[in-house]
């Protein structure tokens, strides 16, 4: 059986929508089966992950539970869970579409993500490189589009717009007030980048509404300490039942809030005027600023003819009447604001499974997925310092001062031809000592007949003529020596991931 899908993702929370290609009997909530899911994803070495109300009963032992990580994909610093494990928030939140797509039976053949109005280029990216990495593309097409896209898809085919050409979304979030504006191309719109304004938002009701309930404790209890560290889980737990309270509000004229803190238990009803009177101030300036958008506009030549209001904040019956009462054009509120960006990507969706198409398919379905792509290196510009090559056979080591240290290279050195003062010297000497020699043994044949005597005098001066010879051929043998060790003086320390070409990569690349 053929069926789409489509999700929304808010700071806080999942919307998911489904619909049926098939018997309208199938089909909830006026043809959407809508389930809302908190952002708060549950790891376990031991189970499944789950997702917000996927839960039953108690986490396992071990679990680590991660928040507020929706509005954090394209941040480089990782999510910090509650135990302190870290983990990049993309991850986080494919883990999350994960449990929703396959928690669902049937299978949707079709699913169209929403993100988020103030995402860049670059978080959608990484989340259709992280989609991809993670089998979600397994027998189904899956598409990224902003969640204005999705809305106003919604709202086109649920309200009137046929006369508006051009169009201001105001998107009350959780954390934050979006404006966004669309202009009419065809059947369609097109929309522009979103700018965000923190004047009102849903978490910002939140605070003032427990600031009143907190206010109400403080003045029948005067020695309570709000800033005391030992209240901080109960004031916790405070806030999230003021939480409730306000979405209570919406829909009835009172709502009760059960308090309990260390030494106090009380419950306080607070009614929808207390309620408004503590929001009004704020509210206002978020009002004024969505009405000088629509100057700034009209200024500029894009006149709007319409303010669509959407977010779960639009729930809050106040924002709608002093919203009309700021913008001087029609206001344009569709049923159940806080899902209709999960509604309109399952139409996109279910329009995508009829011919097969859509806009910004990241892949084609089942065996045709193309592989993710390796990880691209990142250069460290930090460095240069080149390691040593294979064939220098030398280990490397730290280098623990600054002065440089060369492995010494044995060079060959030709001798230089005896020449100069020491040679003429040396030939001198050895002629005088001939001489000499000579004149002795002239000397004794002269004056004596005794010829052994006179063959042992010369053979003693041409010893004497060797030795002194032989001496001055070790003065220069011991001159080369010096010169020699001289030669091997290594040359000025090249700079590391230099060299010297010819060195064999003897010394330090």
């Amino acid at each position: 059986m053929r069926t789409s899908m489509g999700i929304s993702m808010g700071s806080d929370s999942f919307v998911s929508a489904q619909m049926h290609g098939e018997s309208q009997a199938h089909h909830e909530h006026d043809g959407f089966t809508v389930v809302r899911h908190s952002a708060e994803l549950a790891l376990s070495s031991s189970s499944a992950p789950t997702l917000g109300s996927q839960r039953a009963g108690p986490l396992p032992q071990g679990s680590i539970v991660f928040r507020d990580f929706i509005d954090r994909v394209g941040d480089p610093v990782p999510v910090i869970g509650d135990d302190g494990t870290r983990t990049p928030a993309v991850q986080l939140v494919t883990t999350a579409l994960d449990c929703l797509v396959r928690g669902r039976t049937p299978a949707p053949d079709h699913v169209v993500v929403a993100g988020p109005a103030g995402w860049s280029g670059y978080a959608v990216e990484e989340l259709e490189d992280e989609i991809r990495r993670w089998g979600l593309l397994q027998n189904r097409t899956v598409t990224v589009i902003p969640e204005t896209t999705a809305a106003l898809t919604w709202v086109a085919r649920v309200e009137k717009l046929d006369d508006c050409d051009t169009v201001l979304m105001c998107d009350v979030g959780a954390h934050s007030l979006d404006l966004t504006v669309g202009t009419r191309r065809g059947d369609e719109f097109d929309v522009l980048p979103s700018t965000r304004s923190t004047d009102f938002s849903g978490a910002h009701a939140d605070r003032l509404l427990m600031g009143h309930v907190v206010a109400l404790v403080q003045n029948a209890n005067p020695d309570f300490d709000v800033d005391d560290p030992a209240h901080r889980a109960a004031l916790a737990e405070l806030a999230a039942r003021c939480r409730i309270a306000k979405e209570r509000l919406s829909q009835d004229t009172s709502a009760v809030v059960t308090v309990e803190l260390p030494g106090i238990r009380r419950q306080i009803r607070v009614m929808r005027s207390e309620f408004e009177d503590v929001i009004r101030e704020s509210l206002t300036h978020a009002a004024n600023a969505v009405a000088r958008e629509l100057e700034r506009l009209a200024e500029t030549g894009t006149p709007v003819d319409a303010v669509v209001l959407l977010g779960g904040g639009a729930a809050v019956p106040l924002v709608t009447e002093v919203l009309s009462t700021a913008v001087g054009v029609p206001l344009v509120v569709s049923p159940d604001p806080a899902t209709a960006s999960a509604r309109g990507a399952a139409v996109i969706a279910e329009r995508a499974s009829l011919r097969q198409s859509g806009s910004r398919v990241m892949s084609a379905p089942g065996p045709r997925v193309r592989p993710p792509a390796a990880p691209r290196p990142i250069a460290a510009a930090a460095s240069r310092v080149l390691p040593p090559s294979a064939s220098a056979g030398v280990p490397t080591r730290p280098v623990a001062s600054t002065t440089t240290v060369v492995t010494p290279t044995i060079v060959p050195v030709a001798k230089a031809p005896k020449s100069g003062i020491r040679g003429w010297m040396v030939a001198a000497s050895a002629a005088a000592l001939v001489l000499l020699g000579g004149g002795a043994a002239a000397t004794q044949l002269i004056g004596q007949d005794d010829t052994p005597s006179a063959t042992t005098t010369t053979t003693s001066s041409v010893e004497q003529a060797s030795s002194a010879d032989q001496t001055a051929q070790d003065d220069t043998a011991q001159d080369d020596s010096v010169q020699e060790y001289t030669v091997q003086n290594p040359a000025p320390a090249q700079p590391m991931g230099g060299g010297t070409p010819g060195r064999g990569g003897a010394g330090p690349r």
